[in-house]
């Protein structure tokens, strides 16, 4: 700790990141507070790669909610701001619904929402802002917000499983989301399950198996599992889900001791499960190889457009 402390944040990020060899980072902008964190810009200057960012939508419709009186001024200011998203620089939008209202995003009658926008109206004129836990309105917006990714054919991810005990585990099962994997206007929109789903690994290993758009993510960091479980997780994502749809992560944040520790253990639970795999006589050598490249490079690189990854 003494030596690390002498380093500053830009040092230590380059020494960790590239020892971790990381090639490019998808960079959720909404957390930590981004007045006291690295830009995604400064993150990737610091650790010599690409770099792209995402737009928590939650975060975005409190905003705006604060910043309106009626549902639909807030709707228009939502659909404005995640218009032609690329080109205003986010290669994605991430939802936190699970940790709010739960994964089943419904569609509501529009007096429900109207009654739900009031309530948050409310909150906002008692405490000067809103923490969006009111379902037919979040529901609603996040309907918008699908149907803005669907049409540019952005990714969407969504925090699923496993969380700190503000998130209902009974309703961040990822099968939740079937309404809205469903929905024919979404099949443009890639879904991106993101923790693994851990607990619910293999349901989400089957939503990335049967939905076309539906994409699996593994993190090594956080949760904050043991090899052993990192590994039952591993298996069971190859098990059932294609290697097309799966991703690495490391879900590190506040510190890049997280993403350095991902990579590392990312890499080994990955190889052991791909030698397993071919061991038992499921892929070759060069399958299980290109599997790697896919799951660890090049699956991310193609949803989230990186570019100059080596």
């Amino acid at each position: 700790l003494d030596a690390r402390a002498q380093l500053e944040t830009d040092a230590l990020t380059a020494l960790l990141l590239g020892d971790a060899l990381v090639g490019g980072l998808v960079v959720d902008t909404g957390f930590p507070d981004p007045s006291g964190a690295l830009s995604t810009q400064e993150l990737g200057e610091a650790a010599g790669c690409s770099a792209v960012s995402l737009l928590r939508l939650e975060l975005l419709f409190q905003q705006l909610i604060a910043e309106h009186d009626t549902l639909e001024a807030v709707q228009d200011a939502v659909r404005l701001q995640l218009s032609d998203a690329r080109r205003k620089g986010w290669s994605g939008f991430k939802s936190i619904v699970a940790y709010r209202t739960g994964l089943e995003v419904m569609t509501w009658p529009r007096h429900d929402a109207d009654l739900s926008f009031a309530s948050a109206r409310r909150e906002v004129e008692r405490t000067g802002a809103v923490r969006l836990g009111h379902k037919p309105l979040l529901d609603t917006l996040l309907h918008d917000a699908f149907t803005a990714a669907a049409a540019q054919g952005l990714p969407v991810q969504f925090h699923v499983g496993y969380g700190d005990p503000d998130a209902d585990l009974r309703l961040a099962d990822p099968l939740q989301l079937r309404g809205v994997l469903e929905h024919r206007p979404y099949r443009e929109m890639p879904v991106v399950l993101l923790h693994g789903c851990w607990p619910f690994v293999r349901e989400g290993a089957y939503l990335a198996g049967v939905y076309g758009n539906a994409h699996l993510d593994l993190s090594y960091a956080i949760p904050f599992l043991s090899r052993q479980e990192m590994r039952a997780m591993t298996r069971a994502a190859f098990g059932a889900a294609p290697t097309s749809k799966l991703m690495y992560s490391s879900d590190g944040a506040r510190v890049p001791d997280l993403h350095w520790l991902g990579a590392h253990d990312g890499r080994r639970v990955i190889g052991q499960v791909l030698g397993e795999l071919v061991d038992d006589g499921d892929l070759d050598v060069r399958q299980a190889r290109r599997a790697g490249e896919q799951v660890l490079r090049d699956n991310a690189v193609t949803l989230y457009g990186l570019t100059g990854v080596p």
